[in-house]
């Protein structure tokens, strides 16, 4: 939304240089009204007619950028692909334009095109905050953790309150066998945000993981004191409760995940595998 209206201003401030009853000027602004009443085909349409007036010009560039956006909301991928290529041929050095197509080669599970685009991004601006959290989401999908860890330590360094970073590098230190800088990282987060379940849930997958299940069990109680409504946190803790062979409360917390909305067919096979018949004796 941010980079919505950072395009909008962008608009603006090119129609100030243009005639009032200039077209394409009247086109554009058409669109944005469009845009504001969320009418997305008509402000498509009208977009592609400014398009087609000045096929060259400068503000077209950014033009191109907003269609791209359109249709990405509309989940028109490859045509919003092909509206960012358009613009980038006008505007080859828009970090904005490549982190949008990016964004959508990613939802599209083209991961070595969207690196592409973020290796252009970071040679332009070694400090572009979002591209440096997608390369290295990359890079750890590819298992390639030395480069990721490159990237998520500069944009910590960059944006010490970064949480996604933060959590980032934090299980990415987990995978690296190094458990104390993980715990570490985790320990920032809380100082920031004391509150926030996520973090106490992940500090709880990553105790589990060590078969400290005591501490994970505390923290993943946390995690729901904060969110009771938040179905991933039972799950997590159902998976914790079958490590501890209490399969009764496990199956609890899977009942009560699809209460909340889990998917029935995602937890099938967990839910099968607790005897509900069993007695264990341990109270939550």
């Amino acid at each position: 939304m941010i980079r919505v209206v950072i395009i909008l201003f962008s608009l603006l401030h090119s129609m100030h240089a243009l005639p009032q009853g200039d077209e394409y000027a009247a086109l554009i602004r058409k669109g944005m009204t469009a845009l504001e009443q969320d009418s997305l085909s008509k402000a498509e349409g009208l977009l592609l007619q400014a398009i087609d007036l000045r096929p060259t010009d400068k503000t077209t560039a950014v033009l191109y950028q907003h269609l791209g956006q359109l249709r990405a909301r509309q989940n028109h991928r490859e045509s919003a692909v092909k509206a960012f290529t358009s613009g980038l041929t006008l505007a080859p050095t828009s970090e904005g334009m490549l982190l949008d197509r990016a964004s959508v080669y990613m939802q599209m599970g083209k991961e070595a095109l969207a690196l592409d685009d973020l290796c252009d991004i970071l040679t332009l601006n070694h400090d572009n905050a979002e591209a440096l959290f997608l390369r290295a989401y990359i890079y750890t999908r590819q298992h390639l953790n030395a480069k990721a860890r490159t990237d998520y330590e500069h944009l910590v360094t960059l944006q010490p309150r970064n949480r996604q970073a933060r959590l980032g590098l934090a299980l990415l230190c987990e995978k690296d066998k190094r458990p104390r800088e993980a715990m570490e990282h985790i320990d920032v987060l809380l100082r920031y945000w004391p509150d926030d379940a996520s973090v106490y849930a992940v500090r709880g997958g990553l105790y589990q993981g060590r078969r400290q299940y005591e501490q994970a069990l505390k923290d993943l109680n946390r995690a729901i004191s904060i969110e009771p409504e938040n179905p991933d946190f039972y799950i997590s803790r159902a998976l914790l409760y079958k490590d501890f062979h209490k399969k009764s409360l496990a199956m609890a917390d899977f009942r009560k995940a699809i209460a909340l909305g889990a998917s029935p067919e995602e937890c099938a096979d967990m839910m099968l595998e607790a005897d509900p018949k069993r007695p264990d004796g341990v109270k939550r």
